[in-house]
């Protein structure tokens, strides 16, 4: 029988045909040359994130970016892969948008890869504004001086609490130059509420101060607490030795919840007639206080700079804490 050259042509092209199927089905099979093995799937604002992927060829420079949602890109440093893998890091800013979002990398020879992850939207913590606050300087005995200041803070949120609120005073001389800092720590700012913080700073000197600087921060955010024990009959009284000046911020601590209050923070800041602060105070009291009873406190540290003939009221804050 003859075979004609069409005949060979045909033969020659399903040949060829079928070996570039066979090394076409073999490429496709063979593993993975880039894979994801670690990495997390949700990411709040504001956090580190990182994936790790299995690479070969070894030695792979691996360069990579994140979009998020709205369409926002961030570029990744580039890593080299060892031991035939390659983690890429980066800090999610706490501007990005929540939602889904997509992580790319790209690995050379050992080619591309992405995988979704999320991002969560962060609680943050409350603003705390500054009201209004004020001092008294006065020259001790012998040398230095002492200062008693007050500080009104606002918590913004009406929804949070602020927790483990940090408080700075600078104190600031008219040249802008410091002579002096303090500094108060705040377990919890009620959401919605004022709270007064008092206290006082000694000088070797004199005290020439133009101004506060108060730096306020939020550590975190709680759940609204909207019972606190009540606060009564607050009144500033002279100093039994020094009849001239503030002893002490005194009153009444009312428990109106159902639970043991065993102890409790206060500050004190005190005002003249016009309603500007002229210092402050702080202290606490510890004995157990049981449901629907009463108990009488006093405000002694802080106060002793303030001079009694200007004193026209006082705002007391206190800090709880129950026996379950």
């Amino acid at each position: 029988m003859k075979v004609t050259a069409a005949s060979r042509l045909s033969s020659v092209l399903f040949a060829l045909g079928s070996l570039l199927l066979a090394f076409a089905g073999a490429a496709y099979s063979r593993p993975d040359s880039l894979r994801f093995t670690a990495g997390a799937h949700r990411v709040v604002q504001g956090n580190d994130m990182s994936v790790t992927l299995a690479v070969s060829p070894a030695g792979s420079r691996c360069s990579g970016s994140a979009r998020y949602k709205g369409g926002a890109t961030q570029a990744i440093s580039t890593v080299t892969a060892a031991g035939g893998h390659a983690t890429l890091r980066w800090k999610v800013d706490r501007s990005t948008k929540p939602g889904p979002a997509r992580v790319y990398v790209s690995c050379g020879a050992a080619g591309r890869a992405s995988r979704t992850f999320t991002v969560i939207g962060a609680v943050l913590p409350p603003a705390i504004r500054v009201v209004k606050s004020g001092w008294s300087v006065r020259a001790m005995s012998g040398s230095g001086s002492s200062v008693s200041y007050g500080i009104i803070l606002a918590n913004q949120s009406t929804t949070r609490d602020a927790l483990d609120v940090k408080v700075l005073v600078n104190f600031v001389m008219a040249d802008n130059r410091l002579i002096g800092s303090a500094t108060t720590h705040i377990a919890d700012i009620a959401a919605g509420s004022q709270h007064a913080v008092g206290g006082d700073l000694l000088f070797p000197g004199g005290a020439p101060i133009d101004r506060l600087e108060i730096v306020a921060t939020t550590g975190r955010a709680g759940p609204a607490t909207h019972l606190f024990p009540g606060l009564s009959s607050i009144r500033v009284m002279p100093s039994p030795y020094e009849p001239l000046w503030a002893g002490s911020v005194e009153g009444e601590v009312q428990n109106d919840s159902t639970s043991t209050l065993a102890r409790g923070e206060l500050s004190a800041v005190v005002f003249d007639a016009e309603g500007n602060v002229i210092g402050g105070g702080h202290g606490s009291f510890f004995a157990p206080l049981p449901p629907a009873t009463r108990l009488f406190f006093k405000i002694s540290q802080g106060v002793r700079a303030i001079p009694i003939d200007k004193v026209a009221g006082a705002m007391v804050s206190v800090v709880p804490s129950y026996k379950n």
